[in-house]
């Protein structure tokens, strides 16, 4: 087992994980973010929180152990059913769909001046930049949360409601685990991981499609 929760755990804290050779940051960013993926859409059930000091990997082991759960939390299926569809919109390019799932998801009231739904789209098409496009993504080489934060100001000024309750721990969670693979420049596959998730998904409707991983 390459990840796992446990009482007691030796390892170093992640960003410590910078020191050791590229093989083995790919391998813990691999781990992170398989983890961080499952935690979401197999078991709907996460540790939210993202401080580097909860993620200790041992090189002797090549163990990746996860620990403090007491920020973790559930989400509820309908959440994740239509979250994990808008990430494949994002990772797709799919305008049409990143705004009809941030509507059901209540991102949106579907009121919104066009340049809001512009800043949305494309900061969504940003947050799913690892998973665009087949193979490798080199974490240091797109600095996705500097790119996010350029629009912010526009979705605040623009922005009709709250984004919804369950995304603040949520999105604390994934932007952790983004700045981690960063920090040790990984290279993710990321992807492949996530429809390799999609794939095997069991929504709780039939109107979901499997969407191409390679388009």
């Amino acid at each position: 087992m390459a990840a796992s929760a446990c009482w007691y755990c030796t390892g170093v804290p992640i960003d410590k994980v910078a020191q050791l050779s590229q093989e083995t940051r790919n391998y813990v960013g691999c781990k992170l973010l398989e983890l961080t993926i499952k935690e979401l859409f197999v078991f709907r059930f996460m540790q939210t929180d993202p401080n580097w000091s909860n993620f200790l990997y041992d090189d002797v082991t090549r163990r990746f152990n996860l620990i403090d759960f007491g920020a973790a939390r559930d989400f509820p299926k309908r959440f994740v059913d239509d979250y994990l569809r808008m990430v494949v919109a994002c990772a797709n390019k799919d305008r049409a769909g990143v705004l009809e799932m941030s509507r059901r998801l209540g991102f949106l009231m579907g009121e919104e001046p066009e340049v809001m739904l512009d800043a949305h789209v494309q900061a969504a098409f940003i947050v799913g930049v690892p998973f665009s496009k087949p193979g490798g993504h080199d974490f240091r080489a797109n600095n996705i949360t500097h790119s996010v934060s350029n629009l912010g100001a526009t979705m605040l000024k623009h922005r009709l409601t709250p984004p919804p309750d369950e995304v603040y721990s949520l999105h604390r969670k994934l932007s952790g685990a983004f700045l981690a693979c960063i920090k040790i420049g990984a290279v993710v596959p990321c992807r492949e991981m996530l429809f390799q998730v999609y794939e095997q998904y069991n929504f709780n409707d039939d109107s979901s499609e499997v969407l191409s991983s390679t388009g």
